[in-house]
């Protein structure tokens, strides 16, 4: 039988979502009713050269979201839900959308080839938090792979925006030169092929407080402690906090409040960096929300995100080491709908801004707040309190052992995608969709957790890998047959990865006009004419909803902490 990426994304969505024990159970009575209206689109043949089914799952995710946004249609505006399309084609795109934006595409036409390579001339745009010259050599960006240890295992480790924590765990030097990937390998494999990963995995989790696993099967993280505490979650965990002063109640009416922009209105401080939770946020910007992302000026961060995932977001700098900043998020929080976090657990804390603290700030007003936070290993379990990011769940979960395994060796390979990122952000965003759902019937706070092993989890347990003759062919005709290694970092895969389908069948599935739009960014490009082109919204829809972006992206650091009069105005001065 001939495999059809739509048909299968249709049994994704009605078996490992709507009717998934872990999940169902969570989502509001009129869900069904809301994914009737739900299409899938597209080529049959999936185009991505991984095994695992990313496609199926970000488009099943994307009709998920999209049925919520139906049930708020139908419970706040009293107004007929509508037809959704989702093409797979398009949404397969979405998990790597930080690597298709263009500046100025009929101009300068600067657009990202390796993840950590834009450039001085994009600083300019979106100026630099590289505090720690993360990626300023091809050594130190090599901290960041699979490696072998003297046990035989395989450990993951991550330079966490600063590689010298990660180097010094192994016994290397901060920096040196080497003349190519094949050298740069070398040096640090001999490090870790003199320890053992148990060893590896002790200095970097309790003593320098560094991302990083042990590389496990899918059965193996099942079997594991870690892996039970945490099996009876599906995708999130949503708790009510009830409280009799605050009634079921929706969030305060914009002028732009309608079923055009569902969320306008709704006030979200963006406690978040990186992926996966900013994922979470620019979803409910895209649907009319207005976000206040706030940042730390002495953190490091990842200024080619913001290209992708800054859009609908003003960025204000805040220094919780003062007194008068931390008034100030105090005042953003207080006036909110939404908190989302994805800090180290309880790194915020001793600042006054715990989930309790947050909850408490928010008791003696009229509606309640809703609290998410996100983090890599799930909220259960031994590791719970671990620092991680993409590469860190796939290898944990299993999905880089099964992806070698694909490919014919016993090695776990990184599967090239950042797709735990932006398929957790999906799930965030519907996560909170559901709480303002409640919220809206029943009143009182809630939290949300999640975390990158619940769908990385989700993915392996319950949507699964191409039939093996499915995967050898789009694995031959999209990336040529070509075997990834342990060895080979994120900044290698991506690339050749994306030079494939670009070259391949895939190219006229994939990169199509019509998947793309352009954008204003007057606050980072300084000029009304000049455009970022990028990846369209995912869902079509047949009519009243209209998605798109309030503001522009921007570089961080430039707004000021404060709600506007005018949820509209491009920056808070």
């Amino acid at each position: 039988m001939t495999y059809s990426k739509p048909n299968e994304t249709k049994k994704v969505f009605e078996n490992d979502i709507l009717s998934n024990p872990l999940i169902a159970p969570s989502l509001p009575a009129k869900i069904r009713d809301a994914a009737s209206h739900v299409h899938f689109t597209g080529d049959d043949s999936p185009s991505l050269p991984v095994n695992w089914r990313f496609a199926e799952a970000v488009s099943a995710l994307k009709g998920l979201e999209a049925s919520l946004v139906n049930v708020i249609l139908d419970k706040k505006y009293h107004t007929a839900m509508r037809d959704v399309t989702i093409n797979t084609d398009k949404a397969s795109m979405f998990i790597f959308s930080v690597m298709l934006w263009t500046i100025d595409p009929d101009g300068e036409n600067m657009a990202p080839i390796r993840l950590q390579e834009v450039g001085e001339a994009f600083t300019r745009y979106f100026p630099s938090q590289n505090l720690y010259k993360t990626g300023s050599s091809l050594y130190r960006s090599l901290v960041t792979g699979i490696y072998k240890c003297a046990d035989g295992r395989y450990f993951n480790m991550h330079a966490s925006l600063n590689p010298d924590p990660t180097l010094e765990s192994i016994g290397l030097p901060h920096d040196m030169e080497v003349s190519d990937l094949e050298e740069g390998v070398k040096v640090i494999s001999e490090a870790t092929g003199k320890v053992d990963s148990k060893d590896i995995q002790r200095l970097n989790s309790e003593v320098y407080r560094q991302a990083g696993t042990i590389c496990y099967s899918v059965e193996e993280f099942r079997e594991s402690e870690h892996g039970k505490a945490n099996a009876h979650v599906g995708l999130w965990e949503i708790y009510d906090q009830p409280t009799p002063t605050q009634p079921a109640s929706w969030w305060p009416d914009s002028p732009q409040t309608s079923p055009s922009r569902p969320l306008a209105g709704l006030k979200v401080v963006d406690l978040t960096r990186i992926l996966a939770a900013p994922a979470m946020t620019r979803g409910l910007a895209e649907l009319g929300a207005s976000v206040m992302r706030c940042t730390s000026p002495n953190l490091p961060d990842q200024n080619i995100t913001h290209a992708d995932l800054n859009w609908g977001k003003w960025n204000c700098s805040i220094d919780l080491h003062k007194e008068e900043d931390r008034e100030k998020l105090k005042a953003l929080i207080i006036d909110a709908d939404v908190v989302v976090q994805d800090y180290r657990p309880g790194a915020l804390d001793k600042y006054g801004f715990s989930q309790q603290n947050i909850i408490d700030m928010c008791s003696g007003r009229e509606r309640g707040i809703i609290y998410v936070r996100e983090n890599c290993y799930g909220w259960h379990g031994p590791w719970k309190d671990r620092s991680g990011w993409q590469q860190i769940s796939d290898a944990c979960v299993g999905l880089s052992m099964g992806f070698g395994r694909a490919m014919g060796h016993g090695e776990p390979v990184t599967p090239i995608f950042p797709h735990s990122d932006y398929c957790t952000g999906i799930s965030g965003t519907c996560a909170i969709l559901i709480a303002l759902l409640r919220r809206g019937e029943q009143g009182g706070s809630y939290c949300v957790d999640l975390a990158l092993n619940y769908y990385s989890s989700w993915l392996a347990n319950s949507v699964g890998e191409y039939p093996k003759d499915v995967f050898e062919r789009v694995w031959k005709e999209e990336c040529g047959g070509q075997v990834f290694r342990h060895w080979h970092p994120n900044h290698s895969t991506v690339p050749a990865a994306m030079e494939q389908l670009r070259k391949g069948p895939a190219k006229e599935r994939l990169f199509k006009p019509e998947f793309f739009e352009d954008r204003s960014a007057p606050v980072a490009l300084g000029d009304d004419k000049k455009k970022i082109r990028c990846l369209a919204p995912i869902a079509e829809w047949d009519g009243t909803v209209k998605l798109g972006f309030n503001v522009g992206a921007r570089g961080n650091g430039t707004d000021a902490a404060r709600w506007p009069n005018d949820l509209t105005v491009e920056r808070v001065i």
